[in-house]
């Protein structure tokens, strides 16, 4: 048997603020902006190409291995309120079509933010990966990467094999915390297993003290 393998690759960000005045219509990830527009298909691979998005560092690292790549679909929209129960429910639809037609797919990769809140779902992100592993089952490895900034749940832990984050803010290292989650997937394609454990802090830092040049998160990531 290969070693090769094919994976389904895609993205779906969107960092929420509830107390924000503006909703986030499907409109919102259509449109391009410091990020590519809504992406699909084949097209997504060039669209990819060069760029600090962890999708590009997955994409770059799993082709120099070898595998091949089934292309979901990939967008973000600015952080704003609730992302519109159409907005999420169309692109969950491109993601999971596109994996109920990839049938052979061996192991899925998503390049999500970690603070997505609808107006019909309180975690977004655990929703999708809720669906994205009733299609699959069980047995096929599915990896996400999330912004530093998540609100990581107990379905994302549930419904995802491992999860690795930007470790640096300012953002600086979105394509490398691609290549770490397909390091990740290598890890478990090749049989080994990961235990998950999840368990929140009673504490939060203040904005002003996030940076990761300075402590005293610069030691925490």
């Amino acid at each position: 048997m290969s070693d090769h393998k094919l994976i389904a690759v895609g993205g779906f960000q969107h960092e929420t603020n509830t107390f924000a005045p503006h909703l986030a219509p499907f409109e919102a990830f259509e449109r391009a902006d410091s990020w590519p527009g809504l992406t699909s298909g084949e097209v997504l691979f060039d669209t990819m190409a060069g760029l600090n998005i962890p999708l590009s560092g997955f994409i770059d690292s799993a082709r120099q291995a070898g595998h091949q790549l089934h292309p979901l679909c990939w967008c973000a929209a600015e952080p704003s309120s609730y992302v519109t129960r159409d907005a999420f429910e169309r692109v969950a639809d491109i993601i999971c079509s596109g994996l109920r037609a990839g049938a052979s797919v061996e192991a899925v990769y998503l390049d999500l933010h970690g603070a997505m809140v609808t107006e019909h779902y309180q975690d977004g992100e655990g929703e999708l990966l809720r669906r994205v592993r009733e299609i699959v089952g069980p047995a096929i490895p599915v990896v996400i990467s999330l912004d530093l900034h998540a609100n990581v749940t107990e379905g994302m832990v549930e419904h995802s094999d491992a999860m690795t984050i930007y470790r640096t803010y300012p953002h600086l290292d979105m394509a490398a915390t691609g290549v770490r989650a397909f390091e990740l997937l290598e890890f478990l394609i090749a049989g080994h297993k990961l235990h998950k454990v999840m368990r929140k802090i009673p504490f939060l830092f203040p904005l002003t003290s996030q940076c990761t040049d300075f402590e005293p998160c610069r030691s925490l990531y």
